[in-house]
C-alpha cells in the first residue's frame, strides 16, 4: 500500500539537534550516545543522497534476515533492504526529503519477518551540522515505528464511538418518536367529544383519567382516580346487559370485551354508551398492566334505532292490515271469478242453443237477412266465450305457484312450433311460410308449462299478423351473453303488417287490440298473459315494429 505523501511540519530533527557526531557518520559503538540509538523505539537508517545505507540501529537491522553487525550492512542500497512493494512505496518520501523537507505518515509495508504491519513513517534530511538548512543536503534519516496495535486500538475505539454516536441517535430518535406519539395522543384525547379514553389499573380502577374522558362524563381526574369502573354504571343493572365486573372479567379473558348499555354523568344523567375494555399486558413479562376503556356515547343512535323500531312496527301493522285488505279482495276475485265461470257460460250456451234451433226452424226458405241475423249472434256468443276464458285463465294465472327447475328453452321451442303447426285457424300451406329457428338456445331457470304459453301467443301471433304477406317469414332467436342486469334475452320476428310504435304501451293490456277483429280474429288476452308469465319470473318483455315491415318481440328472463 502506497502511503500518501505531506509535509508534516515536523520539530527540529531528534538525529541532527540531539546526535550531531551520529547522524554525521562518526558513530562510535562505546559511546552513550551509539548504544541509545541502536536500542531506539523502531527502525532508524540514515542514507547518504545516493540513498547508499550509512548506518542503522538493531531493529532496523531485522528487515534483512541475514544482516550481521550494523558494520556488515553499510553501503547497502534501497532496494537491497527492502522487497519492491517496500521500498517503492518509500521512494516518494526519501525523495522529497532529499530536497530538504521533513515527512510524516502512517501506511501499510510487508516486513519480512511479521507480514503486513501498520508503521509511522518519518523521512527527513540530513543536513551539515555547520550550515543547517542549508541545500543541498548529505542524505536523509529514515524512521519506520511499528504502530499496529494502536492503530487498531485507535479503530476499535473510534468504531465504538461510532456505535456509540449512532446508539445515542436511535435513541434520540426513539426518544423524539416516543414524545411525538405522546403528543399525538394527548392531542386526540383532549379533542375527542362524543368518546372517552381512559386507563384501569389490573383490578378495574381508574389509574389515569384523560381530558376527553372529563370532556365526556363531566368527572375531574381526583374524584374518579382509584374509584372502580362501576361507579360509570346506573344501580339498576336491569338496564345493563353487562355489568362492570363481567366486562373487565370477560377482557382479562379473552383480550377485549364490548359491550352497550347505559352510562353515568357526574350530573347524574344517564347516556347510552358502547364501552370497549382491552387488556394490557407487559411485551416481555407478560403480567397485567390493567385495561384500556373506550367509551363512546351512542345516545343518538340509539334514538334512531328505537325510532326506526318503532317505525318497523307500524309498518308491519299496516303490511298486516293490508293483506287482510288483500286477502278479502282475492276473496271476492275468486267469488267473481266463479261468476263469471257459471252465471255467465249459462246464458252464453242459451244464446248459442237458441239461435241454432231458430235456424233450424226457419229451414232452407228463411229470408238471408234473418240467417245472417242468426250468424252474427251466434258468432258474438262464441267470442263471448272465448273472452270469458281467457279471463279467467288469466286470472287463474295470478294465483297459480310458479314450479321452477332449468328449462331447456330450444326444446320448448319446437314443441311450441308443433302445436301453432297443428292449428287448423294457422295452418297454411307449406310454400307460404318460411321458418328461422336457431339451433341452440340458452337454458334459463323458470316454470316450463308457463314459458311454453309465451311461446305459443308470440308464435301464434306471428302467423296471424303476417298472413297478408307472401311468403311469410318467422324468425326465433336468443341475445349472445348476459345483459348487465344478469338476464337472457330472446325474441321473435315476423315481416306481418305491424303496428303503429307510438301505440305499443298498449300492446300488453287485457283485452288491448291494435287492429279490428273483423281483420284479424282475436280476444287481446295473448299478450296480456305474456307479460304476466314474464314479470312473475323476473323479467320484462316489450315489442319494436316498422309498419308493413317487421314486428319483434322481446322477452328476458333472469339468468
Amino acid at each position: 500500500m502506497s502511503p500518501t505523501l505531506h509535509d508534516d511540519h515536523l520539530p527540529e530533527s531528534f538525529f541532527t539537534a540531539l546526535y550531531p557526531s551520529w547522524a554525521a557518520g562518526t558513530e562510535d559503538s562505546s559511546s552513550e550516545l551509539a548504544r541509545l540509538v541502536e536500542h531506539f523505539p523502531g527502525a532508524v537508517w540514515v542514507f547518504d543522497t545516493r540513498l547508499q545505507c550509512r548506518a542503522t540501529n538493531a531493529e532496523a537491522r531485522q528487515w534483512l534476515a541475514s544482516a550481521g553487525p550494523a558494520q556488515a550492512v553499510r553501503s547497502m542500497g534501497l532496494h537491497e533492504w527492502f522487497d519492491e512493494s517496500v521500498w517503492t512505496a518509500l521512494l516518494p518520501f526519501l525523495a522529497s526529503a532529499l530536497q530538504g523537507g521533513r515527512y510524516r505518515t502512517e501506511a501499510q509495508l510487508q516486513h519480512p519477518a511479521q507480514g503486513p504491519r501498520w508503521f509511522e513513517v518519518r523521512a527527513e534530511a540530513d543536513h551539515d551540522p555547520a550550515r543547517p538548512g542549508a541545500l543541498p543536503v548529505r542524505g536523509v534519516f529514515l524512521h519506520l515505528h511499528d504502530i499496529t496495535e494502536q492503530r487498531q486500538t485507535r479503530l476499535a475505539a473510534e468504531a465504538a464511538q461510532a456505535r456509540n454516536r449512532a446508539l445515542q441517535d436511535e435513541v434520540a430518535q426513539r426518544a423524539a418518536e416516543l414524545s411525538e406519539s405522546e403528543l399525538r395522543f394527548r392531542l386526540m384525547t383532549e379533542s375527542l367529544r362524543d368518546t372517552a379514553i381512559f386507563f384501569l389499573d389490573p383490578h378495574g380502577h381508574v389509574a389515569q383519567w384523560t381530558p376527553s374522558a372529563q370532556t365526556l362524563l363531566g368527572h375531574e381526574g381526583h374524584e374518579l382516580l382509584g374509584q372502580h369502573l362501576q361507579v360509570l354504571y346506573p344501580a339498576d343493572a336491569v338496564l345493563d346487559a353487562t355489568d362492570a365486573a363481567t366486562a373487565l372479567e370477560r377482557a382479562a379473558l379473552l383480550g377485549q370485551s364490548e359491550s352497550v348499555g347505559w352510562r353515568l354523568h357526574r350530573d347524574g344523567r344517564r347516556f347510552w354508551a358502547q364501552t370497549v375494555l382491552t387488556a394490557l399486558f407487559d411485551p416481555e413479562s407478560g403480567e397485567s398492566r390493567g385495561f384500556s376503556c373506550l367509551l363512546r356515547d351512542m345516545t343518538e343512535v340509539k334514538r334512531l334505532e328505537d325510532l326506526l323500531r318503532q317505525l318497523n312496527q307500524e309498518l308491519e301493522a299496516r303490511v298486516a292490515e293490508r293483506t287482510q285488505q288483500l286477502q278479502a279482495i282475492n276473496q271476492d276475485l275468486e267469488a267473481f271469478t266463479y261468476s263469471v265461470s257459471h252465471d255467465l257460460r249459462a246464458p252464453l250456451r242459451h244464446m248459442a242453443s237458441f239461435a241454432e234451433l231458430l235456424r233450424e226452424t226457419l229451414g232452407p226458405e228463411a229470408p238471408p237477412e234473418a240467417l245472417r241475423h242468426l250468424g252474427t249472434i251466434a258468432a258474438s256468443a262464441q267470442h263471448m266465450g272465448q273472452l270469458i276464458e281467457g279471463l279467467l285463465a288469466f286470472s287463474r294465472l295470478g294465483r297459480a305457484p310458479l314450479a321452477r327447475r332449468e328449462v331447456a328453452m330450444a326444446a320448448l321451442l319446437q314443441s311450441s312450433v308443433n302445436r301453432v303447426l297443428h292449428d287448423p285457424a294457422l295452418q297454411r300451406p307449406a310454400p307460404e311460410l318460411q321458418w328461422h329457428l336457431p339451433a341452440q338456445l340458452p337454458a334459463v331457470p323458470g316454470d316450463p308449462m308457463l314459458l311454453s304459453q309465451v311461446w305459443d301467443n308470440l308464435l301464434s301471433n306471428a302467423l296471424k299478423y303476417s298472413r297478408p304477406v307472401q311468403p311469410a317469414r318467422v324468425e326465433v332467436g336468443a341475445w349472445t351473453g348476459q345483459t348487465a342486469a344478469g338476464e337472457r334475452v330472446f325474441w321473435v320476428r315476423d315481416n306481418g303488417v305491424g303496428f303503429d310504435p307510438r301505440r305499443a304501451d298498449r300492446l300488453f293490456g287485457v283485452f288491448q287490440r291494435l287492429h279490428r277483429t273483423s281483420e284479424f280474429e282475436g280476444t287481446g288476452i295473448g299478450l296480456a298473459l305474456c307479460r304476466r308469465i314474464i314479470e312473475r319470473h323476473g323479467g320484462r318483455i316489450w315489442a319494436e315494429s316498422e309498419p308493413g315491415v317487421h314486428t319483434t318481440f322481446y322477452f328476458s328472463l333472469p339468468a
